[in-house]
């Protein structure tokens, strides 16, 4: 009698401490399938071999690519605190695809468009953004601070501030993904970044690539005070596309009506090398970038699995400038 009790303690026990150290499995993605695994390593970024990568934000793959999450910070001190990024990465022989998403309760997509109050345009709106900074030359700074390496933010007047190097002999690459001006037409915007070649211009290290034909353009009248044109047939057009403009006609414009602030065309040459799908859907954007391993352009980095690869993120809400959020940590891209 006392061994069977005995043995019925030790087996309530034994049950007590298995379900005390159990772990709950993680919650699958939404709409069925394995839960995506989580990254390995702190701040790094696993690319998953694949057959051949999409700009499918649902494609099969990114169920076995691991999910690194990371928190963005405004530069600002006492500014409030960004999202958080959900960052992943497949390959295959040829290209690089990403993937972004995190929550923002509004879609920004109508930057500088011209609004009609019967009289009188007004201009307003803004964009959201995607900023990926990565090191063209070899960089042990940029390395080890990530965007810190590259903000120069000492001075006390923030008009003053820049991001750049300190010589010409160092450049970074600046994938800029903005919601209105090339999300719209497919694609990010392909920058490069170097030193401060006007100091009386703190944008000046900011470059965009070489580029044949293509890009966004102001949509400014001569006086500077409305749009020039309108889209030919939507009036709720986001964009117009160059090539099908037609001039604005205020008379024919009823009250309230919104006018597109950019005529876009997809970039040709080293500043359209970069393919993009971003979708805002439920309070979130998720964004796909695909570009080549290897573009073939000076002003690129060149991908070269499985060498380690430092970046930096930034994300903007409805806004430019200053007014972004940014990993503080440096990031770093990995090969599977």
């Amino acid at each position: 009698m006392q061994h069977s009790l005995f043995r019925s303690f030790i087996l309530v026990t034994v049950l007590a401490l298995l379900a005390a150290c159990a772990v709950a499995p993680p919650a699958a993605p939404a709409g069925g399938g394995a839960a995506q695994p989580a990254a390995a390593k702190p701040n790094t970024v696993t690319a998953i071999k694949v057959d051949a990568v999409s700009l499918d934000a649902a494609a099969g793959y990114w169920q076995q690519a691991p999910v690194l999450t990371v928190s963005t910070e405004s530069p600002l001190e006492g500014d409030p605190a960004g999202p958080e990024v959900s960052i992943q990465a497949a390959y295959d022989g040829q290209q690089i695809a990403m993937r972004f998403e995190w929550a923002d309760e509004e879609e920004s997509i109508s930057k500088n468009a011209w609004t009609w109050d019967g009289t009188t345009f007004t201009k307003s709106g803004d964009e959201d953004r995607v900023q990926l900074l990565w090191a063209i030359e070899n960089n042990p700074e940029f390395a080890s601070k990530g965007c810190a390496a590259a903000c120069h933010n000492m001075d006390p007047d923030q008009e003053k501030w820049w991001m750049g190097t300190e010589s010409a002999d160092q450049r970074y690459d600046l994938w800029h993904w903005k919601s209105t001006r090339t999300n719209l037409v497919g694609q990010s915007d392909d920058q490069w970044v170097s030193d401060l070649v006007d100091p009386s211009d703190v944008e000046s290290p900011r470059r965009g690539d070489a580029k044949e034909s293509g890009g966004y353009k102001d949509n400014l009248n001569e006086a500077g005070d409305g749009p020039a044109f309108v889209h030919p047939t939507d009036p709720a057009a986001k964009f117009i596309p160059v090539g099908e403009e037609i001039a604005v006609d205020t008379s024919a414009l009823e009250n309230g009506a919104v006018i597109p602030g950019f005529l876009l065309a997809p970039a040709v040459g080293s500043r359209g090398d970069i393919a993009a799908n971003g979708v805002w859907q439920d309070g979130k954007w998720v964004v796909v970038l695909v570009r080549a391993l290897d573009t073939g352009h000076d002003d690129d980095v060149i991908f070269t699995p499985p060498k380690l690869y430092p970046f930096g993120l930034s994300i903007t809400n409805n806004g430019g400038g200053l007014d972004h959020t940014n990993v503080p940590d440096v990031l770093t891209l990995e090969w599977q």
